[in-house]
């Protein structure tokens, strides 16, 4: 693992694991060794995971995992898919350097190794920018220089969260990229779905699906414009998808959230502006 672009604050944490390379390394039972409950990442790519596997059984495993012990066994803090690789090779021991955790500090170290990653999807990627944001308590500002992407790149990707399952289902899949991802964001429900079909099923570009999505656009006004620069100002804020439904003057804020502690995390942030 390397720390590519992380800022002083993510880079002190990470240097933790980067200071394990001089330790010990130990041959530990696979069955002795957990994959993380935590993981963001569930979508492993099995042909990835088969190179990798056809490469440690020619050339040896060239990193050890990281593991800490964890109830009656051990936890991979970083090194998954190599965990993957040698079961597939029906090994029984892998090559493991055992250092003790904070519980805090696992999860944070297991979400900056997988946005270090290059084959993230952009889900996995959004889940992960919004999941340590939350650990480390910072605004999308900080967050974008800490890891060293642009505003905008962080806030695109939290933002395709609120779309709908299927949708995110046919993103994590690769069936729709993160440029179309960007366009469906603020569609209605029937729209998302109906758009992201095409989308599939006509092979449409970005640029395509842009046309469509112009097309589906209501006619502009200045209040349309003005409540959809409070939509993502205040998406911003929460992580969470904000609807505002202006009837005349009058009308609702639709705030969602997927979870009773994602409800308990918005009426924290609301109770402190």
């Amino acid at each position: 693992m390397k720390n590519k672009t992380l800022g002083k604050g993510l880079g002190a944490l990470f240097s933790q694991v980067e200071e394990t390379k001089n330790d010990e390394v130990k041959l530990v039972p696979l069955s002795d060794v957990i994959p993380n409950p935590e993981q963001v990442r569930h979508d492993f790519d099995e042909s990835l995971i088969d190179e990798l596997a056809t490469s440690i059984k020619n050339h040896g495993l060239l990193e050890p995992i990281l593991i800490t012990p964890y109830e009656d066994k051990y936890m991979i803090v970083a090194g998954e898919r190599r965990y993957r690789a040698f079961k597939k090779n029906k090994e029984t021991k892998i090559p493991a350097i055992i250092k003790e955790f904070k519980k805090e500090d696992i999860k944070k170290l297991s979400l900056i190794e997988n946005i270090q990653r290059e084959n993230l999807n952009p889900i996995e990627e959004a889940l992960s920018y919004k999941e340590l944001m939350e650990e480390l308590e910072m605004t999308q500002a900080e967050f974008s220089k800490e890891i060293g992407k642009s505003r905008s790149h962080v806030a695109n990707s939290i933002r395709i969260l609120t779309l709908t399952e299927e949708v995110r289902d046919m993103i994590r899949s690769g069936k729709i990229s993160f440029g179309h991802a960007k366009l469906l964001v603020g569609l209605s429900v029937p729209e998302q779905k109906k758009l992201a079909k095409k989308i599939v099923d006509l092979k449409l570009s970005v640029r395509d699906t842009e046309k469509e999505r112009k097309g589906k656009s209501k006619k502009t006004t200045r209040s349309n414009i003005l409540y959809k620069e409070i939509e993502d100002k205040l998406q911003d804020r929460l992580m969470t998808k904000v609807k505002i439904n202006d009837k005349k003057g009058k009308g609702e804020i639709s705030i969602s959230y997927y979870s009773e502690e994602e409800l308990a995390r918005i009426i924290e942030i609301l109770e402190n502006l």
